[in-house]
């Protein structure tokens, strides 16, 4: 697809967005009908009003009484922060939110334990299930990990039914790690950027219905002025942690080509998304947003009709450009968290709440490598 091409699509997307967001919902053949929808509370979705004041609201749906309704209460700040506790259904989780959200740097110290999680697609229970086995987080699902690191290898929307569980929930973890010296890191996932740009294809039947419901389409949730949305647009899309690369799809050789640096990946990354219908510069559209960007490029592990299967050769380019020794990634799904090319790349995406596999994540520990579980103890990759 060539650039015009590309811009083009990207605009007609957006502007397609716009025009369902106004439509009524009963016209829209992905809205589904009110009773076929279980009972759900969504939320809260937390939005910037002003300088000192968050709204929030929550979409409840009663599938008995086919209801239903907005709740929503204004916040105000009283200093860096606002907290308040859950106001819906069984909601009842307090809520940090800060003022300001500033993007984190892509390049870290070593650290003695680290853990990774693949993509979570909204499977709530069995993230913390996996977190709370290996005392992660300890019973009330606060961080438990000391000055220890966590990296979500993106992809936490879509599929599953509790992606804003899981996003809250990682989004409050951040802050209670920084609190002990700790970190989590959320990569950008390919997912997310559908999530930011409109594209809801893999989004759950409930939140269509909820984003209908208020006039929305899904990716307003996660619009510029939202909490969630404002965070999201500050992650990364390349993490390093001493000499271990983290990233959610992969480093093309075309995209490698560019010889662009950690931070010059993440500050272009945030600049394509946040402007992706008005882009000043569109020279580098298809390698940020399409089929060799880092969030959907899957040659690690897969042939396709636009590229080989990634050679030894290539992947060590990479790691010498980036000073690196392994690059750990997710996106394409595998049997179980597993190494290759000699512990060079290192494979993250099993399909987590999925029957049919072990629910799983990785855990380095003194430049150990382990797989972690949910009901059983760690092994050593080999």
């Amino acid at each position: 697809m060539q650039i015009n091409q590309i811009y083009i699509y990207l605009f007609f997307i957006s502007l397609f967005a716009s025009f369902q967001s106004q439509a009524s919902t009963s016209h829209d053949p992905r809205c589904k009908d009110s009773l076929l929808v279980a009972s759900y509370v969504e939320g809260p979705h937390i939005r910037y009003i002003s300088s000192s004041r968050v709204n929030a609201f929550y979409v409840v749906h009663d599938s008995i009484k086919n209801r239903t309704k907005k709740i929503s209460k204004t916040f105000r700040f009283k200093n860096d922060t606002i907290s308040f506790t859950g106001f819906a259904g069984n909601d009842s989780l307090n809520y940090v939110i800060p003022k300001k959200i500033k993007p984190e740097s892509g390049e870290n110290p070593s650290s003695n334990k680290i853990v990774v999680l693949g993509d979570i697609h909204g499977e709530f229970e069995s993230l913390l299930a996996i977190l709370r086995f290996n005392k992660i987080i300890n019973d009330e699902n606060k961080w438990n990990f000391g000055d220890g690191q966590v990296v979500f290898t993106g992809d936490v929307f879509d599929r599953g039914d509790r992606v804003t569980e899981c996003l809250w929930f990682i989004f409050q973890l951040e802050i209670q790690a920084k609190k002990q010296g700790g970190m989590v890191h959320y990569l950008l996932g390919n997912h997310e950027m559908m999530a930011l740009v409109f594209d809801d294809r893999y989004v759950a039947d409930k939140y269509q219905h909820a984003a209908h419901y208020i006039n929305f389409h899904y990716s307003h949730f996660f619009d510029k002025h939202s909490v969630l949305g404002k965070w999201l647009r500050s992650k990364n899309t390349l993490v390093r942690i001493g000499e271990q690369l983290f990233v959610h799809g992969g480093i093309s050789p075309e995209f490698l080509n560019k010889k662009m640096k950690i931070n010059e990946v993440n500050v272009g990354m945030r600049y394509h998304l946040n402007n992706y219908t008005e882009l000043a510069d569109t020279t580098l559209v298809d390698l940020f947003l399409y089929s060799n960007s880092p969030l959907w490029y899957r040659g690690y592990l897969s042939r396709t009709p636009k590229y080989d299967r990634i050679s030894l050769q290539d992947v060590l380019k990479t790691l010498e450009f980036y000073n690196s020794t392994v690059i750990i990634f997710g996106h394409t799904p595998v049997a179980k968290v597993y190494p290759f090319y000699s512990f060079k790349l290192i494979a993250m995406d099993v399909p987590i709440g999925d029957p049919n596999y072990i629910d799983q994540g990785l855990l380095i520990e003194n430049q150990k490598y382990y797989r972690i579980f949910a009901h059983k103890e760690k092994e050593r990759l080999q």
